[in-house]
């Protein structure tokens, strides 16, 4: 096939995004060849060092903005190098006021990047840069293959270990749960940790990277992990069922059906978590050839 001269990018399907508490912490965006979903997460403090909603909402907003300005970047390496630059002058500069800023005041965010290429003959090839446990569902000829980082689960099982079957008032964290938290976060972008987007710890060159080859159109959905709870959480979904059903368009009926579990559970008891209600956002898209 001749592809002298074609281009690539991604075209918006669906997307919805509902915030969880106060101030929604997630972003999703695409443009060109790129695309992205993000999940942000605010230090364990009360002390506000960003002009954000949150510390984390802060960080989201312009992880998308920057995203969106540095999407035609040669490669997607460059991009992400280029995005730890600016965030961590961005933060520099938020806080210069600040006397100490302490690794627990620091937000940060979980990140997943896709990028279009060409593929073999008639395909299209994604790359996919993942740190932290956003997720993307992609089209495969074995099935729905799942691209995420796991390599904060072992940090989650001890939190929820710390949490243990009692219930909690929501909005609370249980005071050994906070301390759980603050020992992970000790961890955060070491080699023996977790990686994630960190103001102030590098992160760039050390995702976890995904490869497919795709059909033209074929849907490709991005999402948080709270909208990912009612596969993770609730088990009232597969990855190829949640699939199916955002790729027809069933998305709003997905978060609606999110709300209802977590209201019928709101102390956490039956189906243990640290937050009653998570942001929970999708974007669903499908990456295309032009010429």
């Amino acid at each position: 096939m001749n592809v002298t001269g074609s281009t690539f990018c991604f075209r918006s399907l669906d997307r919805l995004s509902l915030t969880g508490s106060r101030f929604n912490e997630d972003g999703a965006g695409l443009r060109g060849r790129f695309a992205w979903i993000i999940d942000g997460a605010t230090g364990l403090s009360n002390e506000q060092l960003t002009s954000g909603g949150s510390d984390a909402a802060w960080l989201a907003t312009l992880m998308d903005e920057r995203l969106a300005a540095l999407s035609g970047a040669e490669a997607a390496d460059m991009l992400l190098r280029r995005l730890e630059a600016d965030i961590g002058s961005a933060f520099g500069e938020e806080t210069a006021h600040v006397s100490e800023v302490n690794d627990h005041h620091t937000p940060s965010a979980c990140l997943g990047l896709i990028e279009v290429t060409q593929g073999e003959g008639d395909l299209l090839r994604l790359q996919g840069l993942i740190l932290g446990d956003v997720i993307v569902l992609v089209p495969s000829e074995h099935g729905i293959a799942r691209w995420s980082d796991e390599r904060a689960k072992p940090f989650e099982r001890k939190t929820l270990a710390a949490l243990g079957a009692q219930p909690h008032e929501p909005g609370q964290i249980p005071e050994a749960v906070r301390r759980q938290i603050l020992e992970n976060r000790a961890r955060l972008n070491q080699q023996d940790g977790y990686w994630v987007v960190n103001p102030r710890r590098p992160w760039a060159g050390q995702e976890l990277r995904f490869e497919a080859q795709v059909r033209p159109g074929a849907p490709i959905v991005l999402a948080t992990d709270g909208f990912m709870r009612l596969v993770d959480v609730f088990g009232a979904y597969s990855d190829a069922e949640i699939y199916d059903r955002l790729a027809t368009g069933k998305g709003r009926d997905l978060l609606e059906e999110l709300r209802e579990r977590e209201r019928g559970d709101l102390m956490a008891g039956a189906y243990p978590r640290v937050k009653t209600h998570d942001d929970a956002t999708f974007l669903v898209i499908a990456a295309e050839r032009s010429s």
